[in-house]
């Protein structure tokens, strides 16, 4: 073959090489050019799902909450709920510099008088108390304790305390349980709550007596990734069972403590002795030495949660500790004041101390008489307690 003959075999095969080449440049080129809209091609399917999920993320953001279907139970135009739902869209804005990773959106509530009837007409751990050892007929204790709650019991249903008793009271909550399992515990509070009805209300139960605006915040605050911590004085198997219809989980209480101990263990010491398979947890007593009120607040929060809380709500002197906590990591402090004299029993000298004490403090007050337009549902009244009637009645007389 002459070398004419073999040259010009060659040159198709060049040129076939040569435009297979330049449409591989020209794909690239293409890919990297910008398109109409001024955005690169998508190179992969992982990235163009997340930009999508970003783009839906930043819609839900944007799009303007509804008020009144969130929070039917508030004044539409409570500038402290607004207040409230300003905060929680800042922190959960992925645009906004002080946006807080759902790790980071802790939230603590004390339970009563936050969150649950504080005066009706007294604790509710109090008034289990009561129940047990006055009205339960499947329990007898002895004389000293039935005279204590005969005690409690009279001041309560004219609206009053005695300090003298509460040593007693506190010593009487734990020993008129021991021996219960916890679940065996929280099944008797949860009967108690279930069926007893509120002293000082016609149309609820114990149970029923949690305040509906805050247990709507609860679900907002949920709704929006917020990990929902209890921070209560109260005892803390009570607020285990008292809170498990809305979700919160015995591990997120932190309360006042009972001692726990085995059914043989009897007074051995802990490092001491070693439980059988047969044996169960049982509650002990004392009440724990160290209630979980005001600072011991604080101190319960950063030994068992480890993180400040983001937002914290109370409602008495025994939670101002914690919502200055909240406060000074860039978190915000909410007191909800009982200044409801007509559907509530609430103080208006106590009330006026605690507006003055939020504007001192920079927290955000939550009116029960102003910003909530029901505060226990339909149904619900107000009545005078049996104790204040008797009095009103012999000085009648």
């Amino acid at each position: 073959m002459s070398d004419t003959q073999s040259t010009s075999k060659q040159k198709p095969l060049s040129l076939l090489v040569a435009f297979a080449l330049g449409v591989a440049l020209a794909a690239i080129v293409f890919a990297a050019w910008p398109n109409a809209n001024g955005a690169t091609q998508p190179t992969n399917a992982p990235a163009q799902e997340q930009a999508a999920a970003g783009q839906e993320a930043a819609t839900a953001q944007s799009d303007p909450l509804d008020i009144a279907a969130t929070f039917p139970s508030w004044d539409p135009d409570s500038a402290s709920l607004a207040e409230l739902v300003a905060f929680v869209q800042d922190v959960t804005d992925p645009a906004s510099p002080n946006y807080r990773e759902p790790a980071e959106r802790i939230a603590t509530f004390d339970m009563d008088g936050t969150l649950i009837c504080e005066k009706a007409p007294i604790y509710v751990d109090h008034m289990l108390l009561l129940h047990r050892v006055l009205d339960d007929p499947s329990y007898k204790a002895a004389p000293d304790v039935v005279k204590l709650c005969q005690g409690i019991r009279e001041y309560a249903l004219r609206g009053e305390r005695n300090s003298e008793f509460e040593l007693g009271e506190s010593v009487a909550i734990a020993h008129e349980f021991v021996g219960m399992t916890p679940d065996e515990f929280r099944a008797y509070v949860a009967d108690f709550l279930a069926n007893e009805p509120v002293i000082g209300f016609d149309g609820m139960t114990y149970g029923q007596s949690f305040y509906k605006p805050m247990l709507e915040v609860l679900d907002y605050l949920c709704a929006n990734d917020f990990d929902i911590w209890m921070v209560s004085a109260c005892e803390r198997e009570v607020v285990r069972a008292a809170m498990a219809p809305f979700g919160i989980a015995p591990d997120h209480v932190i309360a006042t403590d009972v001692v726990y101990t085995t059914t043989n263990q009897g007074d051995a010491v802990n490092d001491d002795y070693t439980m059988e398979q047969d044996e169960q947890v049982v509650l002990g007593e004392p009440l724990d030495e160290v209630e979980c009120g005001k600072n011991g607040k604080v101190l319960a929060i950063a030994r068992e949660i480890g993180r400040r809380p983001l937002l914290a709500f109370g409602n008495s002197s025994g939670d101002y500790a914690m919502l200055n906590y909240a406060e000074t990591s860039g978190g915000m402090g909410l007191l909800v004041v009982a200044d409801d004299l007509e559907r509530e029993y609430g103080n208006a000298e106590k009330s006026t101390e605690q507006y003055e004490l939020v504007g001192k403090e920079s927290w955000t007050a939550f009116s029960m008489a102003d910003d909530w337009a029901t505060i226990y549902g339909e149904g619900v009244v107000k009545t005078e307690l049996p104790g204040l009637a008797e009095e009103d009645l012999a000085e009648a007389a």
